[in-house]
């Protein structure tokens, strides 16, 4: 008899079961990742948002006391920067999209945004580095983000994310969430703002805010900032720089201010920012209301255009139309006329800042979504059309679910094929860097590169 023969293995089959299986193990990690960056993310944010919405929709009376009966006390007004000497890559006209720091983190994602950056007029991404929950995007090596759990890997490498994004021809600019911060202000209840009783303050989504008056709560985000920039960001936008909108909050006097009234300690915070990151040569923006354009009062935020506009070099505000009451600016429904609202607001901004000689330029935040009336290219470009109108030729879209309107926007500007390459690099020309206090180890072995970017200065703490 003959015995039946082993079976020999087969190398060339098993090695393509192995890769046919991790393939579509690739595939459905894309897949899930998609889906949830797009569904689940999408879905949080857009019930956020919409709690915004109904925040912002808060009539504010218009004699609303600032000052609380506390003095106010003045700032001097800086002369505007020349940022095409600053960042001299830096589009002469910012034209941008927003990105959630999940989208950011999504290689297929983010694809879809830098295709559309560079098929359309626009020239530039804001990514979300810090958000409203007071998660930061990346894994910071700030010290007090490592003790208060508040980093996270959606951005999984920022530095080759940025590469890329300048290898594309793309200006990144960093969205950094000031004051509203959950994260902080739970693990920090000294920090933390409260009520008349001293009891930590929720919002309307039960979340703690921190309280703007904490000098800490200013290093702990300027130490994100800082490090933005030292990973390239050439940009920084402040938002949530202003206290919560609660007009049973703002009515009390929970603040013992010290002689400072909201205005103060929200202009004294972007002055020290300013001062700050002055050795980074970066360009610094605040979001602000879209409200507040028209506003005399600071609606009890602490936001007045007047003075913010003393110390940034862009204020951005949201003149999301679905954001204004109805029959303010004696529109109807301000959110069926975008080119009419947007270009109330802006008219208003242009001409308060103007008479005020502040430093700031307008870059409004324009709307890309529905919520309420359906936005489509037409709407989108009306608020495009509208910001020119009143001389203002840079803009920002949003949609929290980062899906944009590609009809509404045109052929790419032969002025932004002509402006120098964009190069990544730890900081530009000369530059001093401040090095975070106390100094840790990752900070010590960064040393180098800095000396190879040709940093000309390193401060001590």
């Amino acid at each position: 008899m003959y015995s039946r023969p082993e079976a020999k293995p087969q190398p060339a089959r098993a090695l393509s079961i192995i890769f046919i299986f991790l393939a579509l193990s690739t595939i459905l990690v894309g897949a899930i990742t998609d889906f949830v960056v797009t569904e689940v993310m999408s879905s949080r944010l857009n019930r956020a948002f919409q709690a915004e919405v109904e925040n912002a929709a808060v009539t504010w009376p218009e004699d609303l006391p600032t000052g609380l009966d506390y003095g106010s006390k003045s700032v001097p007004s800086d002369c505007k920067r020349d940022l095409a000497a600053l960042q001299p890559d830096r589009p002469r006209r910012v034209r941008a999209l927003y990105a959630t720091g999940w989208t950011a983190g999504s290689g297929s994602r983010m694809k879809q945004l830098v295709d559309l950056v560079c098929d359309t007029e626009l020239n530039s991404i804001v990514i979300e580095i810090k958000d409203d929950l007071g998660v930061i995007s990346y894994r910071s090596d700030v010290p007090l983000a490592t003790e208060i759990g508040a980093s996270t890997g959606k951005i999984a490498d920022l530095r080759r994310l940025l590469d890329e994004l300048y290898d594309s021809g793309v200006y990144p600019i960093a969205r950094l969430v000031v004051f509203k911060d959950p994260q902080l202000a739970a693990a920090r209840p000294d920090l933390a703002v409260r009520d008349s009783s001293g009891v930590p303050w929720h919002d309307s989504q039960g979340l703690m805010w921190t309280d703007p008056r904490k000098k800490e709560v200013w290093e702990y985000n300027l130490a994100i900032a800082r490090e933005a920039a030292r990973a390239g960001f050439r940009e920084i936008q402040f938002d949530y720089v202003r206290f919560p909108d609660d007009a049973g909050l703002a009515r009390t006097n929970w603040l013992d201010l010290e002689g400072k009234n909201r205005v103060d300690v929200i202009s004294d915070f972007l002055d020290y920012a300013g001062r700050e990151l002055e050795p980074y040569k970066v360009v610094i923006t605040a979001d602000i209301f879209g409200i507040v354009c028209s506003s005399r009062s600071d609606m009890g935020i602490g936001q007045k255009l007047e003075e913010m506009a003393k110390h940034v070099d862009y204020l951005a505000p949201m003149v999301y139309p679905s954001h204004y009451r109805k029959g303010e600016y004696g529109i109807a429904n301000p959110d069926a006329a975008p080119r009419e609202t947007v270009k109330r607001s802006l008219s208003d901004a242009q001409d308060r800042i103007a008479k005020a000689g502040g430093r700031a330029k307008i870059i409004p935040w324009l709307q890309d979504f529905s919520l309420g009336y359906r936005y489509t290219a037409a709407e989108v470009r009306a608020q495009i059309d509208a910001a020119a109108e009143c001389g203002i030729y840079e803009f920002m879209l949003w949609n929290p679910r980062n899906l944009y309107t590609a009809g509404a926007l045109g052929r790419p500007d032969p002025e932004d094929a002509l402006r120098p390459r964009p190069h990544l690099d730890l900081l530009a020309g000369s530059g001093a860097i401040r090095l975070e206090d106390p100094v840790i180890v990752t900070e010590w072995r960064a040393l180098s590169a800095l000396k190879q970017a040709g940093v000309g200065q390193i401060l001590g703490p």
